[in-house]
C-alpha cells in the first residue's frame, strides 16, 4: 500500500481525476481545475481573425460533423457558385479579348514589314540602347541617344511601336484579378461539394465512397484532381438521382444516372489544367524567337482563355442541375434525421486484420495436419 496517502487509503483513479486535499473545502482559496468543454471555443480558433479567415466555421463543422444532421439546402451556396463563376467567365473573355487585340496589332507590324517583336517600355527604361538595337534590326534611322530625346520622326514611330505594344500586353491587373476570383470559386464550389456530399445520407442514398472532406480535398491533390473530382461528381449525381428507389438505400450505385453535362465538365478541366495560359508561356510556346511565333503564341492564349470562359459556364451548369436533383429527390422523401458513420480507428482495423490473418493461418495449419494425419 503506497504510504504517501494522509488517509492511509490508495486512490484508485489516475492522478489527473484525484482531487487535492482541501479542494472541496468552501474556504479553499485555490481554484478547482477546470475541464474543456465540448461547447467552448477552440484554441487558436476564436477572436476576430477567426471568424475573418473562417477558422470558427471549420472548428464548428468538425465537432459537429458526427452528430445527427437533416438535409441542409444548397439554394444559398448554389447562388454564390453562379456569382463567382459568372465573374470567372467575364475575366476570362476579357483576357481572350486583350490577346486578340495584342494578336492584330502584332499581326499589323507584320504587314508593316516588321520582323521582331518590339521591347517592352519596362525594358527600354533600364536599357536605352535596346531602342536603338531594335531600330536598326527594323531598319529604321533612328541610331542615337540624341534622336531620341529630340524625338525625331524615326524614332518617334519606334517609341510609339513599344508604347502600343506595352499596352496591349499589359493585363497584371487582369491577372491578379482571375487570381481572386479562382480563390473566390475555390471557396464557394468547396462549399457547395461539402455540403451536397453530406446531404446524401439524408437522401437516403448510403455507403458513398468520398467523405464530404474527401471530396473537396481531391480538387487539390495534383495530377489526382484530374480524376477523382469527376468521380466525386459522378457519386454526387448517382446519390441524388430523384428517380432511384428509397426503399434500397445502395441501389443508386447501380440505378443512379449521371448526365453527360458531368462528363463534359471533366473533359473540359483536363483541357483546361493541361493548355492554359499558364503552360502556353512555359511548354507548349516556349521558344518565341520571331514575331510570327508570338503572334502564334498569343493566338493560341485566346483559345486558353476561351476554354476557361467555357469551363465556368459549365461548371454553372452542373453544380445548378446537381441542386436541382437534390432538392427533387429532397421533396420526394421529405425531413429525416440521419447520423454520419464514426471514423474507422486505424488500429482497430489493424488489430482485426490481423486476428483475420492469423484465423485464416490456423486454418491452413489444421487441414495441413488432418492432410499429413491421412
Amino acid at each position: 500500500m503506497p504510504t504517501g496517502d494522509p488517509a492511509g487509503k490508495y486512490d484508485p483513479r489516475p492522478p489527473k481525476d484525484r482531487r487535492v486535499v482541501g479542494s472541496d473545502a468552501p474556504d479553499s482559496n485555490k481554484p478547482s481545475r477546470r475541464t474543456r468543454s465540448s461547447n467552448g471555443p477552440v484554441a487558436g480558433g476564436g477572436g476576430f481573425l477567426g471568424r475573418i479567415t473562417g477558422r470558427n466555421e471549420l472548428d464548428l463543422a468538425k465537432a459537429k460533423r458526427y452528430e445527427p444532421y437533416s438535409y441542409e439546402s444548397n439554394s444559398t451556396q448554389v447562388k454564390w457558385v453562379v456569382v463567382a463563376l459568372t465573374a470567372w467567365v467575364i475575366v476570362a473573355l476579357i483576357l481572350a479579348w486583350q490577346d486578340r487585340a495584342t494578336s492584330s496589332y502584332l499581326g499589323d507590324l507584320q504587314n508593316q514589314g516588321r520582323v521582331n517583336v518590339p521591347p517592352t517600355q519596362q525594358s527600354t527604361l533600364r536599357d536605352v540602347n535596346k531602342i536603338l538595337e531594335f531600330a536598326a534590326i527594323e531598319g529604321v534611322a533612328c541610331t542615337s541617344q540624341e534622336q531620341i530625346i529630340a524625338l525625331s520622326p524615326e524614332c518617334n514611330l519606334v517609341m510609339d511601336e513599344i508604347e502600343k505594344y506595352t499596352e496591349s500586353i499589359s493585363r497584371s491587373l487582369l491577372t491578379l484579378l482571375l487570381l481572386a476570383v479562382l480563390l473566390a470559386n475555390m471557396f464557394a464550389f468547396g462549399a457547395f461539394t461539402h455540403r451536397s456530399s453530406r446531404n446524401l445520407l439524408t437522401l437516403k442514398s448510403d455507403k458513398q465512397g468520398f467523405s464530404p472532406e474527401k471530396a473537396v480535398m481531391w480538387f487539390f491533390v495534383p495530377v489526382l484532381n484530374l480524376v477523382k473530382p469527376w468521380k466525386v461528381f459522378q457519386e454526387l449525381f448517382r446519390g441524388s438521382d430523384p428517380e432511384v428507389t428509397t426503399s434500397n438505400q445502395t441501389e443508386w450505385k447501380t440505378k443512379g444516372k449521371v448526365p453527360a453535362i458531368v462528363h463534359v465538365w471533366a473533359a473540359i478541366f483536363i483541357a483546361v489544367f493541361v493548355f492554359n495560359r499558364w503552360t502556353i508561356g512555359i511548354f507548349w510556346y516556349s521558344v518565341r524567337e520571331t514575331l510570327d511565333d508570338v503572334v502564334v503564341a498569343h493566338q493560341r492564349s485566346i483559345i486558353a482563355d476561351l476554354l476557361l470562359a467555357v469551363l465556368g459556364i459549365v461548371a454553372i451548369l452542373v453544380a445548378l442541375e446537381l441542386h436541382k436533383r437534390q432538392e427533387a429527390r429532397h421533396a420526394k422523401i421529405g425531413d429525416i434525421t440521419v447520423t454520419p458513420p464514426p471514423p474507422i480507428d486505424p488500429l482497430e482495423r489493424a488489430l482485426k486484420e490481423g486476428i483475420r490473418r492469423k484465423d485464416l493461418e490456423n486454418q491452413k495449419a489444421r487441414s495441413k495436419r488432418r492432410g499429413s494425419g491421412k
